[in-house]
């Protein structure tokens, strides 16, 4: 039997519970999952068309390493995805053939901008299939939960799975000692 393997993108600045919701769904339907955080290098992000702060310092404070972390955190409390392999990988958008999927992956998405409907193109463009996912009314803004952490209030909790809160506010001050040194 082909395991059927789905992979889903985001810069996860930080991992958030519609991110969560994403892997739920992806979790009925496929026997793998990947997570590919996008803007993995820190020091070489390029501007995109499409979107006008995907490259911006400010949009990329935790590093690859302390997403790896949170998503982790994020997932590890969940029983859904016991018996379901997940995988987390580097993945830099701009160069394909660094990209660790087998040929058959289905890239999942949901549009919410031109970003998510340029990145679509692009996995269309290269040969993948791709599974648009519905949007839901409201979208959950990684930008707002890191504006709450710089002000320092705690409304971003509820944003985020229980179990990476600490995680995330221990790689935040990482994050701002490296920035205040």
């Amino acid at each position: 039997m082909t395991q059927r393997v789905a992979c889903f993108t985001g810069r996860f600045q930080p991992f958030h519970n519609q991110h969560l919701e994403v892997l739920s769904a992806l979790s009925h339907e496929f026997d793998r999952i990947i997570i590919g955080v996008t803007n993995p290098d820190l020091e070489n992000l390029q501007e995109h068309a499409a979107s006008q702060h995907r490259h911006t310092d400010s949009a990329n404070p935790f590093s690859y390493e302390s997403r790896v972390k949170i998503i982790k955190d994020s997932i590890a409390a969940q029983s859904q995805f016991n018996n379901l392999e997940i995988e987390i990988i580097p993945f830099d958008l701009n160069d394909s053939e660094s990209w660790s999927v087998p040929e058959e992956t289905v890239f999942a998405l949901r549009i919410f901008s031109p970003w998510e409907a340029s990145k679509l193109s692009l996995f269309s463009d290269l040969g993948f299939e791709t599974l648009e996912l519905p949007a839901p009314s409201i979208k959950l803004s990684a930008s707002d939960i890191r504006e709450s952490l710089k002000a320092d209030d705690s409304a971003w909790e509820n944003s985020v799975v229980p179990g990476a809160i600490a995680t995330i506010k221990s790689e935040w001050q990482q994050t701002v000692l490296k920035v205040s040194a």
